[in-house]
């Protein structure tokens, strides 16, 4: 209790010392060096917008402009998801694990990657330049993914690779989440949502059934498999056989020898195939 009551001491002083601490001067020269960088890059034509019109491109998406924007931003999040997957083909990332940097195709991943990371670094920085309370898109979902999205690269800068940070990376395939953000999606995901919302107290009753079912027909299972079959050590293990069949997953590590164990694997297999249609049902039925 001592060492806990010590841990939380520390933690406070560290607070109220970070509280104490003024970042507006350190806030203010990185927001101007962001600034000139940002604007400078960009086209002429764009470098005298407002910040309203800037505000009105990026998050509007009824204007003709912002439409045109979440089209570009939805076609660099794909292009970046696609190069993700290239970089699991091409073994780059196991490659930057192991620190062996001399593969031609690493290098054009880190080439792309490192292009896609400045674009969305600008954007991000163009998102918390327009908006009037900052803070709060940084610290709301959208913020979170879109700082996910580039943290990384800059952190493998100045820390090593290791597989956390691949993983990280990773994370970026989350920006896909954006598509539900334009106008055209909006209606039919909140349609969507809605329907799963009013029969969520169905759905968990059903499921709930199948799982009362699962555990009555794994223990039969059991009963006729324990003694001439080692792969039913358990209980459990029947169980979890029988969630894999009602799901018709089928993995196949787990195979009933016995003829009343068979019997039972046809009832559940037919069993199956009707469950996965009472909550597809359930949400149509919603949706009407």
């Amino acid at each position: 209790m001592k060492i806990v009551e010590h841990c939380e001491a520390f933690f406070k002083k560290v607070v109220d010392v970070l509280k104490r601490v003024d970042y507006r001067p350190l806030a203010q020269v990185v927001g101007k060096v962001m600034h000139a960088i940002v604007f400078g890059l960009l086209p002429k034509r764009y470098r005298d917008l407002t910040k309203k019109e800037i505000f009105e491109i990026i998050f509007k998406s009824d204007t003709p402009a912002g439409k045109k924007f979440d089209v570009w931003l939805l076609v660099l999040i794909v292009s970046n998801i696609v190069l993700l997957m290239f970089d699991s083909v091409w073994g780059t990332t196991d490659t930057m694990t192991s620190g062996a940097h001399g593969s031609f195709s690493f290098w054009i991943v880190k080439a792309l990657e490192w292009g896609f990371t400045l674009i969305f670094t600008f954007e991000y920085y163009l998102r918390i330049y327009c908006i009037k309370h900052p803070m709060k898109y940084v610290l709301s979902f959208w913020g979170v993914i879109d700082f996910i999205s580039i943290f990384p690269a800059y952190l493998s800068i100045f820390v090593p690779t290791t597989q956390a940070l691949t993983v990280l990376r990773l994370l970026r395939v989350m920006r896909i989440f954006r598509i539900f953000k334009m106008k055209r999606f909006q209606m039919e995901a909140f349609h969507l949502m809605n329907a799963l919302r009013n029969s969520a107290i169905k759905i968990l009753i059903f499921m709930m059934v199948v799982m009362v079912a699962a555990v009555i027909l794994g223990t039969l299972m059991y009963s006729f498999e324990a003694e001439v079959n080692p792969a039913f050590k358990s209980i459990p293990t029947g169980i979890y056989w029988a969630v894999v069949t009602i799901t018709t997953v089928g993995f196949g590590d787990v195979v009933p020898l016995t003829t009343p164990g068979r019997f039972l694997a046809v009832i559940v297999m037919l069993l199956g195939y009707s469950i996965i249609a009472v909550p597809t049902g359930i949400v149509a039925g919603e949706t009407l």
